[in-house]
Parts: C-alpha cells; structure tokens; sequence
C-alpha cells in the first residue's frame, strides 16, 4: 500500500509508512523489530491492523500473513475456512481486514467472498452487538453485510457497510458517551454528512479516543485526518506522522535517529545497570 498507519499499545507509540518512509516510536516487542529490521513497510504490506497485548495482523502479497492475536481468531485467520452456518457451506476465501476491540479478547474479521465473523459475543462492545442485531432483523445479507469496523475507546465503533456508507455507532451509556473526544465526533459527524466514506487505513486508538487516524474517501478523493491526543510529546508525534504522510525527508535519516535513539536507550539501560551492581556489591 502506499500509505499506512498504525498506533501502539502506550502513549505516543505508532507506526507510519508511506512508500520507502517509515516512521515509528515505542512499538510493542512483538512485531517492532519487523519494523526496525525494514522487513515491513508500506512497499511489503498490503495491510497492517494492530491490537492492545502486541496484537497485530499484518497481510503481504500473495495473502501471506503474520499475527499475534487471541487464540479464539488464530484459526479463521486461514484462507478457505468454512462458514459457520453449514447450510451455506461455502469456503469463505482469505481474510482481507481483521480489527481487534480495545480489551483485546473480541474480534472482527472478513473475507475476501464478502462475508464475516466475529467474537466472542460477550466480549464485543454494545455498540457493535446492537447494531448486528438490527441487522439481522432487518438486511438480507444480515451481519455480512459489514464492509470494515474499527473499534475505538469506550464502545465507539465506525463501520463501513457493503454499499459504501459508513457511520459511527456511539455507546448508549452516557458516562462512557461523554469520556469521547468531541473532536473526533464532530470530525466523524461532518464528514458524514458531507458524502464521506471511510477508508480501509482508518485506525482508532484502543484507550484515548482523542488518539485517531482516520482515511476518507468520496468518489476518486482521499485524505487523511488525524490527532495524536494533547500535550507536548503528541504535538511532537503528529510533526513527525505529517512529516512522512506528506513525503518530507528521506529514509536513511529517519534509520539514522532510530538507531541514534535504540543505541542512547541501550547504553542508559547499561549505566542503569552499572548502577545496580555498584549498590548491590557495597
């Protein structure tokens, strides 16, 4: 893919990609090093959706693929797995799109014969369940009929549906409501209503709504909006995502301050430890 992006498990952790520029800061161990090696990048993936825990699932060409993901969905992340419902008993093909909820125990995930599974139910947002109920009281093609979902903080949930209108489904709760970014409601509600749809690169913050990346797309249009939350370090972070999205720089000096950053963290770890033997020994 061109572009990609993807946020990390603490604060002012993402990864950002866009042809050879790779940008990335405090990425869980399980797939940072792909990352820091330049095995993956926005020329070697085709897609790259991530998790709380190090969750991830990353798609390559040829439909290769790589995850770290709950026991409950490592099993329909492989091509031809059959449906569940056996009187339609067709292969449902290769998994196109997989999204994980912010406890990380639930999961969404399609297919590339357009249909879906999802689970386990009692671990999915109300959002999410109340919109496949109706859904399947009310469509034809019930709960496959669901395009894309991102899964955000407090029960905030983004679907794209099968004819390309998208929406936002916000928890009923009023305390989980109002714990939303207002930003990123408004931004969401305007560009609804203006004919936006979402894109495939939209990806949501699994504990700080006001954390958001998100692609819209409107006949042959596409844009990128994003926050990176408050404060210094994350006006910080949303310098260093424009910077790369906007294809400023080159990529041998971002290797070059990733390596600079990895060698002054190892040798503080290495003084650190200095320290600790000097008391231990005493």
């Amino acid at each position: 893919m061109a572009a990609f992006f993807a946020w990390g498990n603490t604060p002012n952790s993402f990864v950002v990609g866009n042809g050879s520029l790779l940008d990335y800061q405090n990425l869980p161990e399980e797939y940072a090093g792909k990352f820091k090696s330049y095995e993956w990048n926005a020329m070697t993936l085709r897609a790259f959706y991530t998790g709380p825990q190090g969750f991830h699932w990353a798609l390559q060409p040829g439909n290769a693929w790589s995850a770290v993901a709950p026991t409950t969905l490592l099993p329909f992340l492989k091509t031809q797995h059959v449906v569940d419902r056996p009187s339609e008993g067709t292969p449902r093909g290769s998994c196109q799109y997989v999204a994980f909820t912010p406890k990380g125990s639930a999961w969404f995930a399609r297919y590339s014969n357009k249909t879906c599974l999802w689970g386990p139910p009692d671990a999915l947002p109300s959002t999410f369940l109340n919109v496949v109920a109706d859904l399947e009281a009310h469509h034809p093609r019930k709960d496959e009929c669901i395009d894309f979902a991102v899964f955000g903080a407090h029960e905030l949930l983004l679907l794209r549906f099968e004819n390309g209108n998208s929406g936002m489904f916000l928890p009923d709760d009023p305390n989980l409501r109002r714990r939303i970014s207002p930003d990123l409601v408004v931004e969401v509600e305007d560009r609804l209503k203006d004919g936006w749809t979402l894109g495939n690169r939209t990806a949501l913050c699994h504990f700080d709504s006001a954390r958001w990346f998100i692609e819209w797309k409107r006949g042959a249009s596409a844009e990128f909006k994003y926050s990176a939350g408050e404060g210094d370090a994350a006006s910080e972070d949303l310098k260093r995502i424009s910077k790369v999205l906007s294809g400023v720089g080159n990529n041998a000096t971002l290797v070059a301050d990733h390596q600079a950053a990895d060698l002054a963290a190892a040798n503080a770890a290495f003084q650190g430890q200095i320290m600790i033997n000097r008391i231990l020994t005493r």
